[in-house]
């Protein structure tokens, strides 16, 4: 077949019109990896910030060959494209001088103008579901733009403090930095703010803790029908307790769940855990434990340190794992470590494998985060590791929640409020078993006795106590999880919790981390009460 001259011109320049056009500044592209994936192109003077879940195309070759294979056309450069898991979408970002589009209906597009250059940003839900979060990325994504010479070329972000400090014990230290950070954004602001309340709720009852929790908390507005439900079925503490045990009694496995910074989540665990022991119950699993810190806390005489688990080193978390290790508990890490699996599956699997596939018989505890012990998918389908676990091993977990109604604990006046969840008409309500309100005391542990110490200083302090066995070397306290920690006002003094029988370490630390006194505590001390 002969083809014409001008038959070949309009082939050539048709298959360069539906060539893709990818920005000459692709290349230029940095991606700098944190808690976020931070973007950098000093070529165009732009910086923006991701999630950090979205995979990014950084060879053009493979790039051109994704836009051929898109059911729409995109209009202006491709400067950027990347594809995220879940929630599943794809987005690209292009760099135009036309301030119009029209893509179809089904996508997501944002923009914005910038020295006669539109920045565009078309987004691609995988599935409608995921149309929703899609938008709330991208809106997230474009409010972090930055455009101009006044761009941000370094990257910092305050985890970057929260990793100096992460196998510290510091944690007035910690505040201080977190504190004083400069966020940039509204995103890093949020995340400060975050971080600052996980730090304060390591040091006990403190002013800066009751400040974040009461700003976090004041959003709430309680629901007339949800506060009626509580005043008229709720159970109180050792009912609470007792309903709770009764329940354990016809499982094998208690599922309670906690928000991280609430550190009197772990109370509750902690003040069932004799009674739980009595009826059978011999596993204690902890999302927070990292990986391979079980077979260590499993060894006699071992303990918890630094290097257990971030939010283990909180004195009511590392209390708790002293108070099972002692009831001859055995410990569970079954956090998913397997990046190329869905975190509630591996969740799962790894809780049955280290438990029940060794031992049919045994008996668990489980201590997770938030909403991993739902026991129903979400509306949109999301199964979690409750929910796996219970159809693929056909164990029925009994599942408590300390979390779903939270904001609902200051209507009760007792330590603890239980209540079923089929009260509730609520979809996420009745993913659970039970309900409970926590309003345990902060600042407690277990101790025969009080000492009296006055913080000498004229500024405020952190105080840190240690149990003799578990300090090696006087000097080495940093890198041990305290029993007990806060922080002391400036010329005050106060009743520290002490064991009557063994020596205890003191040490108080200055806001930036400096020694300021240290002191044994002996059972001959006359400061015993």
């Amino acid at each position: 077949m002969k083809i014409n001259k001008f038959t070949l011109i309009s082939i050539i320049l048709l298959f360069y019109g539906c060539s893709p056009k990818i920005s000459e500044h692709f290349e230029s592209n940095k991606y700098v990896r944190k808690y976020n994936i931070h973007l950098v192109n000093e070529s165009l003077q732009l910086y923006f910030k991701t999630p950090a879940d979205i995979t990014y195309t950084k060879n053009r070759d493979k790039l051109k060959e994704i836009i051929r294979n898109e059911d729409f056309q995109l209009k202006g450069k491709v400067l950027i494209y990347g594809i995220a898991k879940e929630p599943s979408y794809s987005y690209y970002i292009t760099v135009s001088n036309s301030k119009k589009h029209n893509y179809p209906k089904h996508l997501v597009v944002l923009d914005t103008t910038q020295n006669n250059q539109t920045i565009r940003f078309i987004g691609k839900p995988i599935d409608d579901k995921w149309k929703i979060n899609l938008e709330s990325d991208l809106k997230s994504i474009l409010f972090s733009l930055e455009i101009g010479p006044s761009f941000r070329k370094e990257i910092s972000s305050v985890m970057e403090i929260v990793g100096k400090y992460g196998a510290s014990n510091q944690f007035y230290s910690a505040l201080n930095e977190i504190n004083e950070f400069p966020a940039y954004d509204r995103n890093e602001e949020l995340l400060k703010k975050q971080m600052a309340l996980t730090f304060s709720s390591f040091l006990g009852e403190n002013d800066y803790y009751q400040t974040y929790l009461t700003e976090l908390e004041s959003r709430f507005q309680p629901n007339e029908a949800i506060t009626k439900i509580i005043q008229n079925k709720l159970e109180s503490d050792s009912n609470a307790l007792k309903t709770i045990i009764n329940e354990a009694e016809q499982h094998r496995i208690l599922m309670i769940n906690e928000n991280h910074f609430y550190p009197n989540h772990r109370l509750l665990v902690s003040d069932l855990l004799e009674n739980l022991k009595e009826i059978g119950y011999d596993y204690l699993a902890l999302e927070a434990l990292e990986k391979n810190q079980d077979s260590l806390l499993n060894l006699e005489n071992a303990y918890p340190t630094l290097k257990s688990g971030f939010y283990i080193k909180e004195q009511n978390f590392s209390n708790l794992i002293r108070e099972a290790k002692a009831l001859g508990y055995k410990f569970v890490a079954y956090e998913n470590e397997d990046n190329n699996k869905d975190r509630e599956v591996g969740q799962a699997e790894n809780l049955y494998n280290k438990t029940f596939k060794i031992n049919p018989n045994s008996k668990v505890i489980v201590l997770a985060g938030l909403d991993h012990i739902l026991e129903k998918p979400t509306s949109r389908g999301k199964k979690w590791m409750a929910t796996i676990f219970r159809n693929k091993y056909s164990i029925d977990p009994l599942t408590i929640s300390q979390t779903h109604l939270n904001n609902y604990r200051k209507q009760i006046d007792s330590n603890y409020g239980i209540i079923k969840s089929n009260y509730f008409d609520n979809e996420r309500l009745n993913s659970l078993d039970y309900l409970v309100l926590n309003n345990r005391d902060l600042n407690y542990v277990k101790s025969q006795a009080t000492y009296s110490y006055k913080n000498s200083a004229d500024h405020d302090v952190q105080v840190l106590l240690f149990y003799n066995n578990e300090i090696e070397k006087k000097y080495d306290y940093h890198k041990r999880a305290p029993y007990f920690s806060t922080i002391l006002k400036a010329g005050k003094e106060y009743e520290l919790p002490v064991n009557k029988h063994n020596e205890v370490y003191l040490y108080t630390l200055d806001h930036s981390g400096k020694k300021i006194d240290e002191k044994t505590i002996t059972p001959a001390n006359n400061g015993y009460k």
